[in-house]
């Protein structure tokens, strides 16, 4: 593995800089029917995908900032992805990609530049890489009057142009006509894929197009060994972007190391102030719990002891109304005895009766008064008796 230093020196940094444009990436794909074609194995829409993965993972990586968009030619132009940073929606879109139709060069193109000239950040650089894997239709004036306006609005294009056809056809007279209208300060880059059995993303990968922005033109990618890749325009590719991934590797991994370094002494620090905090904390918890413990035994005694209380007094006060109950039953029974000899008294007396009998308007005769006075007598006998016994 590689590690870095925890110092990188300022010039590295200017390289890092210098090599690491910030642009905005509009993706051309030729999804036409010629992509059926299994030159590229195991197809040339395949090979593509391989392909833009790449230039996606290599735009983005080279700048935290710079975006890449996604669009297909075949058939109508169409943006199925703006520039953006989150490549998982981009790979999304891209695997959804089908063949159809005939692959319309200056529409792409065109859509491509109105999605650029849309971008929210007007800092970076706009660029476009187009895929042409089928016949271009268009005249070389239409191509030519396109770079130009290209070229006006500062925009670059990059153009990968592969597939045994496109190798015999016109296509590389009209792309090379339109890469040199566009091309200002070697900023537009036309590769030509050769026939065979080659692997696309490799060819790309040892191009210009992912290498040192300064040597552009148009040439034809030759694969190489020993690790140096070069084209006719004599640009180093893969070992630039070999040097750029390990130097920004390098920086990020310094970055981190140091800001490692100053929060490990704050960490420890937070830590053995918290270690004796956590430990006061618990003693007073226990100390908490004791002392509840310890007032839930006396609140539970003196509950105890009220429930004692007012047992006894709730006994005492049933004795007494016991007793009153008592003392008035008493007193009723020994009372009635005297009034019962009262009103026996009233009725002997013939007077009381007489007005009693003209006060009810009963007639005398219908009244036998005597059995009432005979009722009387034999009450007052069975008391006499009771008292000779009780003496």
């Amino acid at each position: 593995k590689f590690r870095a230093r925890p110092f990188v020196s300022r010039a590295c940094v200017r390289v890092l800089l210098f090599k690491m444009p910030l642009e905005a990436v509009m993706v051309c794909m030729d999804n036409s029917e010629f992509q059926r074609n299994g030159d590229y194995s195991p197809n040339r829409l395949i090979a593509q995908r391989e392909t833009i993965n790449h230039i996606s993972l290599s735009k983005t990586e080279s700048n935290q900032e710079s975006t890449v968009g996604l669009l297909t030619m075949g058939g109508r132009a169409k943006v199925l992805c703006a520039p953006t940073r989150n490549l998982g929606a981009l790979m999304s879109e891209l695997k959804e990609v089908k063949i159809q139709g005939q692959c319309d060069f200056v529409a792409g193109i065109k859509t491509a530049q109105l999605a650029l000239k849309n971008r929210q950040n007007k800092n970076q650089h706009p660029r476009i890489i187009v895929f042409v894997g089928s016949p271009i239709e268009a005249d070389t004036k239409a191509l030519e009057k396109l770079g130009g306006q290209l070229k006006k609005n500062s925009f670059a294009v990059d153009v990968i142009n592969f597939g045994k056809e496109n190798a015999q056809n016109t296509n590389v007279e009209k792309l090379e006509a339109f890469i040199n209208k566009v091309n200002n300060e070697s900023n537009s880059h036309l590769l030509n894929v050769p026939p065979g059995p080659h692997i696309l993303s490799d060819m790309v990968i040892s191009s210009p197009i992912l290498g040192n922005a300064s040597h552009g033109g148009a040439g034809m990618a030759v694969p190489s060994s020993g690790g140096a890749n070069l084209s006719n325009g004599g640009g180093v590719g893969a070992a630039d972007n070999t040097e750029e991934a390990l130097l920004a590797y390098a920086l990020r991994i310094s970055m981190e190391e140091a800001r490692d370094a100053q929060q490990r002494p704050e960490e420890s620090k937070e830590e053995s102030k918290a270690e004796p905090m956590a430990e006061e904390k618990k003693d007073e918890a226990k100390k908490e719990d004791q002392k509840m413990e310890l007032e839930g035994v006396d609140d539970d005694a003196d509950e105890e002891a009220e429930l004692a209380r007012a047992m006894a007094l709730s006994m005492a006060m049933d004795d007494e109304d016991e007793e009153a109950e008592e003392k008035e039953a008493g007193g009723e029974t020994g009372g009635g005895g005297e009034v019962d000899d009262e009103i026996l008294q009233v009725f002997k007396e013939e007077a009381f009766i007489e007005d009693l009998i003209d006060s009810t308007g009963v007639q005398k005769d219908d009244i036998d008064i005597q059995k009432i006075l005979d009722f009387n007598e034999k009450d007052e006998g069975k008391k006499e008796d009771k008292d000779k016994g009780s003496k």
